[in-house]
């Protein structure tokens, strides 16, 4: 922020100093936030385009099936199941994992 600061008490405007100071600094957090968001959501679609059939429905699925019909009290429910999943699956890798690193 005092870069920016520093570019408008130098008279530059507060558009031209967020555009050439706070854009480029941001740039490289927004790129890799989409990258990750695209790598998730790629993975994701594949999963459920493989396990869903008439009789299964993926917990992703349901949400967005119950986002769509209007349902936002069951897709919030199904949505938490989904949250609690990943977080107890994520403490029992920690658990076995013994906190090491994870190296490929």
């Amino acid at each position: 922020m005092s870069i920016e600061e520093a570019a408008i008490s130098l008279g530059a405007s507060k558009m031209k100093a967020f555009f050439y100071i706070t854009v480029p600094m941001m740039s490289a957090g927004i790129l890799a936030g989409a990258i990750l968001s695209w790598v998730t959501m790629i993975s994701e679609l594949s999963t459920a385009i493989i396990l869903y059939t008439g009789k299964t429905k993926t917990l992703t699925v349901a949400v967005y099936t119950e986002v769509v019909r209007g349902n936002y009290g069951t897709a919030a429910a199904l949505s938490t199941i989904l949250t609690a999943l990943t977080v107890i699956s994520l403490l029992v890798f920690n658990r076995f994992n013994r906190g090491k690193d994870l190296s490929l």
